[in-house]
């Protein structure tokens, strides 16, 4: 610091211009950097949550539209009666029977490739006598169906007619197998299913995998979502009725994940089944992964859409399991997914209703909330995550779009890079300019400084005479205007400090403002003895009915204000106004020994005031007045809008006094006897007791 204090002041304006620019620099460049990281990762956000809103958006169309179909479907002629044809003709079927080696065919179906398909693709060991059909016509229908169908299973729904079935139930089949086989493809189901409503047997399906026949309330597959929503929907019976059914783990199609779309099926007033769509999920994976091209949807190299279910497992599939399988379940391996169930993921080969997402956003979304936030998603990694639900009907899964944070903030990196270049460069350069700068500036600096101090010490008028045409030109130009400013202000403050002032006192006594000005707020204070008038103004409500109300306010403001004036004349301070009543007092701010008589002569002056406008306004008015001397207390009431009041016995008893019936100025015995002879008091009067004692009215 001493050393800073030998130097001159153009090295102290070069040291400062320095400090000045190069911190400027620094300030802009972190202002710049922020604002463009903050634009930079908003564009990501704004991009993630567009791409979500999309999807979100196209799914929900496709449900939607789905839950049309299914509706419109389970409505149509073809529908409602090939489920009065095949509901008969599975009925018939109670009885049916299979011939021995039929049945070793069918039993050899499950044990040698259903079970051994099924346990491939499932965590645990499947139970062969769960799955072999017992009903006869569960193992009629299976038998010609689905073991004596020459087609591959997944792929049976290519048999039309089963050379072997002469039931009723083939000759159904036979006629409309093909009109509900064009209806799937159309639309672009996976099978097609009728369901017995009063049974929940399944007696038709379009693909005839291990399903058919058999009862979604006892059967094999009665414990899936199908089987639990088709018995809700049985009991609901309402017409148009849907229900889309959430991907599950599908086992007829060996455990591969399936959604159902579900509409009663009525035929006039009674429902006789059950309509059920299976979709498969490839159809959301199209959309949400964009057909496996996230890179050409903006999503970069780490960016992807998927939809997690109610159970808080994926229900599409992966990006990094798509392009790096094995380096995928290598990080699943070392996160903290359990070990079953990467197992399960590297069986199927897919994460689909298997792979747990328990990241904040999925939550969130699963709560039916939306937002964008940061959080790690399925494999540990911090990510940009965009979040929401989609929902139809009582089915809510999470759209989740999602980014690392590692991609989403590589271009700020960049940009940071190139905001320290420009900085240095820039530092460089107002150094040089610094030093060329600092000698023409000492002089006008120097006189700036002089007239500042001048300004400070509280001289008025400065000037500052600088008369070059540059920014120290205009800042001189600048300063003298500022310095008139001030002057003109501190003017304009003394005016308003005396307004104000004027202004307190035309509300509160003087002593009151004193007190106030001290820091005495309440302005509370005891005064031994002064004298009180209160006075009402009879006959207002007359002249009101008479007139008007707003000619007997005007009346009205006219009366006080001539009363104001009277009372300043006569060294009566007036305390309030309320209503035709007027309270006043002497001796409480200016000691007065004289303060009972100038009170009785402000009376009198108010009785005269107010024939002078019965005269002139044909008013009626009279004028009670109740005066009294003796101890008070004042004090200011309210702290934005108050007003100055008066309390104690004193007080009471000259408003009592001049609620008396009749007008006149009445005083206390203690009144009277201060003024002895020098007004005329007729009395003692009575009072009805009001006044504590003996009145008296002044009669001259």
């Amino acid at each position: 610091m001493l050393g800073l204090n030998r130097l001159s002041i153009q090295s102290k304006m070069i040291l400062l211009l320095l400090a000045v620019s190069l911190a400027s620099i620094v300030v802009m460049s972190w202002i710049g950097y922020r604002s463009a990281r903050e634009a930079l990762m908003q564009s990501s956000r704004d991009r993630l949550q567009g791409v979500r809103v999309a999807k979100t958006t196209t799914l929900k169309a496709m449900l939607e539209s789905l839950r049309d179909q299914v509706v419109s479907i389970s409505d149509s002629k073809a529908v409602i009666e090939g489920m009065r044809s095949f509901r008969q003709a599975h009925r018939e079927l109670g009885t049916a029977t299979i011939r021995p080696e039929e049945s070793a065919q069918l039993d050899a179906f499950y044990r040698d490739y259903f079970v051994p398909e099924l346990d491939n693709n499932v965590a645990g060991t499947p139970v062969l006598e769960q799955f072999i059909p017992s009903r006869p016509s569960e193992r009629y229908l299976q038998y010609h169906y689905t073991v004596a169908n020459p087609h591959a299973y997944g792929a049976k729904e290519e048999l039309c007619v089963a050379p072997g079935d002469a039931s009723a139930y083939g000759q159904a089949h036979a006629e409309l197998h093909k009109f509900f086989a064009r209806a799937v493809k159309i639309f672009g189901f996976q099978d097609m299913m009728l369901i017995d409503a009063e049974t929940l047997d399944i007696i038709y399906s379009y693909e005839k995998t291990s399903e058919l026949g058999t009862n979604l309330e006892n059967g094999p597959y009665a414990n899936t979502l199908l089987g639990s929503k088709v018995r809700a929907m049985r009991l609901h019976k309402d017409r148009d009725d849907f229900k889309i059914i959430d991907f599950e783990p599908y086992r007829p199609n060996f455990g591969l994940p399936m959604g159902f779309a579900i509409s009663p099926i009525f035929e006039g007033a009674r429902m006789t089944g059950i309509l059920a769509l299976q979709f498969p999920i490839d159809n959301f994976n199209k959309v949400l992964t964009g057909d496996f091209k996230w890179q050409e949807e903006g999503m970069g190299e780490t960016g992807e859409t998927y939809l997690v279910g109610p159970d808080g497992t994926m229900r599409t599939r992966s990006r990094f399991m798509a392009e790096d399988p094995e380096g995928f379940l290598k990080t699943l391996r070392a996160s903290s997914v359990p070990t079953s169930v990467v197992d399960q993921i590297q069986r199927q080969g897919n994460v689909l209703c298997t792979l747990p997402v328990d990241s904040p956003a999925a939550v969130a979304a699963l709560n039916g909330q939306s937002g964008i936030m940061e959080a790690t998603d399925y494999r540990g990694e911090k990510v940009l995550s965009a979040y929401g639900p989609l929902e139809l009907d009582s089915l809510r899964w999470a759209v989740l779009a999602e980014m690392d944070i590692a991609e989403a903030e590589a271009p700020v990196h960049a940009f940071a890079r190139r905001v320290i270049i420009a900085a240095s460069a820039l530092a460089f350069a107002v150094t040089l300019v610094a030093l060329v700068a600092a000698h023409l500036l000492t002089r006008p600096l120097r006189q700036l400084a002089d007239g500042a101090r001048r300004l400070g010490a509280g001289e008025s008028g400065v000037r500052v005479d600088v008369r070059s045409q540059d920014e120290f030109g205009e800042l001189a130009h600048v300063f003298n205007d500022m310095s008139s400013s001030i002057e003109t202000q501190k003017q304009k403050l003394e005016q308003q400090v005396y307004e104000n002032q004027e202004l307190l006192h035309s509300i509160l006594p003087a002593s009151a403002v004193a007190q106030r000005r001290e820091g005495d707020e309440r302005a509370s204070r005891e005064f031994a003895d002064v004298t009180v008038l209160f006075a009402e103004i009879l006959g207002m409500e007359e002249f009101s009915a008479r007139a008007s109300e707003s000619k007997a306010l005007a009346l009205l403001g006219d009366l006080i204000a001539a009363f104001d004036e009277a009372a300043e004349k006569t060294g009566i301070e007036k305390v309030k106004t309320i209503g035709s009543s007027y309270l006043a007092v002497c001796g409480l701010s200016v000691h007065r020994p004289d303060h009972a008589r100038r009170v009785i002569q402000f009376a009198q002056e108010m009785a005269r005031i107010v024939g002078i406008f019965n005269r002139d306004e044909n008013a009626g008015l009279s004028l009670a007045v109740g005066i009294n001397s003796g101890p008070v207390v004042g004090g200011v009431v309210g702290r934005r809008k108050f007003l100055y009041d008066l309390w104690g016995e004193t007080v009471t008893i000259a408003r009592k006094l001049a609620s008396c019936e009749g007008s006149a100025i009445r005083v206390t015995s203690p009144v009277r006897d201060r003024l002895g002879e020098q007004f005329n008091f007729r009395g003692p009067i009575e009072t009805d007791g009001k006044s504590g004692g003996d009145a008296w009215e002044v009669t001259g």
